[in-house]
């Protein structure tokens, strides 16, 4: 692998920032005519052929702000033009071996691995993918939001450690994203000029010259002045803008918090620390100018920089920050809840069986159900590449009392003590009393809610949670998810009592579905008419990509079409079973052993 990512960094050294990064950048903006179109050209996965995209993208952006820049001095042969144009595709695929090649160090299962390796491997390269190979899964105004809710009541810390406040940032992020977009709206307006001049000529003219004056007469005036104006401010922003918009404190210091320049780095590996995703403004043109991807890497970027300034534990005011943090999430997840059942439900909030014991955060009364539901407000562990040292983190973030394990056995106690008895008496906000009546009658459903995104093993817990058998699986849902779930319930017309059907479905189903994404689960659930039948047969596998309802509502809500949704039938993903073994059978794997005394257990036939 080093071998394969310092040849790729090689050859970065001899392409143009700009031009890179422009290639890179052009991935990431829709143009399209039509409905149709735009449905097609907003999906990244219509433009590359990359299996992760935004994060392989913003890897390859990493690895050639690391290098030193000798483009100006490169040379192209005549025998070597032909690899020039294809360079970019050639760099793809070197991003993406260098993907894979850490894929199969978790896939490098042999024989000689018992159940208990394999096992720990599939947890460490899903919680890998997940946290590497996945973008964040949310929208601009939903993280500008975010940042608002959960950072805004510490603007006074956040200024004293860096100068500026959260809506100094947002502006920030506001400023740059105005620039692009400006800037994306000139050069269309200019070259659809040029096309609606061209087509104006007459090819028949019997008066050639004349028609040649009005050519160059139109090349020579603000036509093409405005298109080189749009061409030279195009996916850049002024360091004097920026500026003269923020004052020169503060802007210099959010040129330097996420500015960077391009030099000899030794970031290399995918899971490194990558420069370009904590500093995506990339300096250019001798450092007037910075170069814009796209906005949204910023605006990530925005969001994990102030994370990680109010999370560090030195700080002061680290369990007060803590503690509110908490408390936020669990207020939003309730006004979700609220928004979702409205006045249909009864809602309970810190919830304890007795003065004093052990509260739980959210419970819910609605028809003939009671669902209790754990707030957890921890982050993703960053996994380690080393199988067996990443496993251990992510079983004992999981199973720990901030982790997913752990909410699930905080609303299993809750559920124990209230099942099976006709009224139970409980406590919220600590001290009220109040009482649930008729429980025995109830189905009662557990719910863990994230702040954060945990991929795989959020969707699918069977891995990693403990549970005795006759409990359910909990639904795990994260803040964004859980708040387009509700928008997809509205465009699609669905009542409170369709989400509860859908609870339902998914904890008896929990084993067999597999997926890094809660929303692609959904929406199969509604609109594709074979799931059910399907997953009675085998697991389902939901892949990340192709068209999405979200998307859909997301940017009819922007006033943009986005044309003809139809939902992808997700028959071909279907696991199947395999064919099942006999203990005295031959093994699979050719040893000539029986498989009883070769591979079983293993999970590798069985």
């Amino acid at each position: 692998m080093e071998e394969k990512i310092n040849a790729l960094k090689e050859k970065l050294q001899y392409k143009s920032t700009r031009e890179l990064l422009g290639m890179i950048g052009i991935h990431f903006i829709t143009f399209a005519n039509g409905k149709k179109g735009f449905a097609e050209q907003s999906d990244i996965f219509n433009k590359t052929k990359l299996i992760s995209p935004q994060k392989q993208y913003t890897y390859l952006a990493g690895l050639l702000m690391s290098t030193e820049d000798k483009s100006e001095v490169h040379t192209t042969k005549d025998k070597d033009k032909d690899k020039d144009s294809r360079i970019y595709d050639e760099l793809e695929d070197d991003v993406q071996e260098i993907t894979l090649e850490y894929t199969k160090n978790f896939l490098g299962i042999n024989t000689k691995l018992d159940s208990v390796d394999i096992k720990r491997n599939l947890i460490s390269m899903q919680a890998f993918t997940s946290y590497f190979d996945t973008g964040i899964l949310r929208y601009p105004e939903q993280t500008i939001d975010l940042i608002r809710i959960l950072y805004s009541g510490f603007d006074s810390e956040l200024e004293d450690l860096t100068g500026l406040v959260t809506e100094d940032y947002i502006a920030f992020y506001q400023l740059v994203w105005d620039t692009f977009e400006t800037a994306m709206s000139s050069s269309k307006c200019a070259v659809e000029n040029i096309k609606n001049f061209l087509y104006s000529l007459n090819p028949h003219a019997v008066d050639v010259e004349k028609e040649y004056e009005r050519l160059m007469k139109f090349a020579q005036g603000s036509a093409g002045d405005n298109l080189q104006n749009a061409m030279d401010g195009l996916s850049t922003i002024k360091e004097s803008l920026v500026l003269e918009a923020f004052g020169i404190e503060k802007g210099k210091s959010l040129l330097e918090i996420f500015g960077l320049h391009r030099q000899s780095r030794d970031f290399s590996y995918y899971n490194g620390k990558n420069p370009f995703a904590e500093h995506p403004l990339c300096w250019i043109d001798e450092g007037e100018n910075l170069f814009i991807v796209h906005p949204q890497f910023l605006l990530n970027a925005i969001y994990n920089y102030i994370t990680e300034i109010l999370e560090k534990p030195q700080n002061k005011f680290a369990d007060k920050y803590k503690k509110a943090k908490a408390e936020t999430v669990e207020i939003q997840f309730l006004k979700f809840f609220k928004d979702l059942f409205g006045d249909k439900a009864k809602y309970h909030a810190s919830v304890c069986e007795e003065r004093g014991t052990k509260e739980h955060d959210i419970l819910i009364e609605f028809n003939n159900y009671i669902l209790i539901a754990e707030v957890k407000a921890s982050k993703v562990r960053e996994p380690f590449f080393n199988p067996e040292k990443a496993c251990k983190r992510i079983q004992d973030h999981f199973n720990s009392d901030t982790g997913i394990g752990g909410a699930y056995k905080q609303a299993i106690i809750l559920k124990k003590f209230i099942e099976n008895k006709k009224d139970v008496v409980l406590y919220e906000n600590k001290t009220n009393r109040f009482a649930i009546e008729n429980a025995d009658e109830k189905r009662i459903l557990p719910i863990v809610l994230t702040l954060n995104q945990f991929g795989s093993h959020a969707v699918n817990t069977t891995l990693l949670l403990e549970k005795n058998e006759e409990q359910p699986y909990p639904w795990v849902c994260n803040w964004h998810d859980f708040e387009n779930i509700i928008e997809i319930l509205r465009y699609l017309n669905k009542s409170a009592q369709d989400f509860i059907d859908y609870l339902i479905w998914r904890i008896e189903n929990h084993p067999s579905v597999l997926s890094s994404d809660e929303l692609d689960i959904i929406e199969g659930y509604f609109l594709d008419s074979q799931l059910k039948d399907s997953i009675k047969k085998s697991a389902i596998f939901f892949p990340p990509n192709g068209p999405s309802i979200i998307d859909k509502i997301y940017f009819e809500k922007q006033g943009i079409p986005y044309g003809a949704y139809e939902h992808q039938v997700i028959k071909p993903n279907t696991i199947r079973k395999k064919k099942k073994i006999g203990r005295n059978d031959p093994c699979p794997c050719d040893s000539g052993k029986k498989f009883k005394r070769c591979c079983i257990g293993k999970v590798i036939y069985d």
